[in-house]
């Protein structure tokens, strides 16, 4: 997190600040994005830069959990206009609406896209433990309001559901980038939407023969 001199700066100036980090972060992998590049886009020192953060790991990690916890509201606004739905159709609809998220918030998205390709493995586990952390508690809410429907047994732990409807996130935005070298899905809809199903199956219906 930041130092509290940072939030001392005007609301324009942090503005830019984390602007130009997600502009920064998203053309370069963590290792080349340098810190003196950012306090040039954004006319601060590299002085003033380490009363804001501790080190470059500190910007990437509040910047990503930014757009983490952007992505997280969205989907909680959209989940709250469509309590009708189903578990499962609930899921599907993440999915889609992930598209929507990509096409309205596109600089959140190149970041999303060069941090799937990130190979610093100290920075990836730092910046996945503060995500899962956010989208735990969304998936958390998803499946004990299917568990008050009845529409999921309240004998199933809430917590190991929700880390396997993570788990199963996490491993199309994977099979997306090993594919195609990308995990922007609106290039790939009926793949990404195939998986998706087969995925849901699984999970929803098991592998036994009907």
């Amino acid at each position: 997190m930041p130092n509290p001199a940072f939030f001392n700066l005007s609301e324009d100036k942090r503005n830019l600040i984390i602007s130009v980090a997600i502009e920064v972060f998203s053309s370069a992998n963590y290792d080349i994005a340098s810190i003196n590049q950012i306090c040039k886009k954004s006319n601060i020192a590299k002085g003033s830069f380490y009363q804001y953060f501790t080190d470059k790991l500190d910007l990437y990690i509040y910047i990503m959990t930014l757009v983490i916890e952007k992505k997280v509201s969205f989907f909680t606004i959209i989940l709250d206009q469509f309590k009708t739905l189903t578990l499962l159709e609930q899921i599907r609809l993440l999915f889609i609406k992930g598209i929507e998220f990509s096409k309205e918030y596109p600089q959140y998205a190149a970041l999303g896209e060069q941090f799937s390709k990130e190979n610093n493995e100290t920075v990836k586990s730092a910046v996945i433990k503060e995500g899962e952390k956010q989208s735990e508690t969304l998936f958390v809410q998803m499946v004990d309001h299917a568990k008050l429907k009845g529409e999921v047994s309240s004998k199933v732990d809430t917590l190991a559901l929700s880390m396997m409807l993570q788990s199963l996130n996490k491993t199309v935005n994977e099979y997306m980038l090993n594919k195609f070298g990308d995990i922007n899905h609106t290039h790939y809809n009926e793949d990404t939407n195939k998986l998706v199903d087969s995925l849901l199956n699984i999970v929803f219906n098991g592998i036994k023969p009907i």
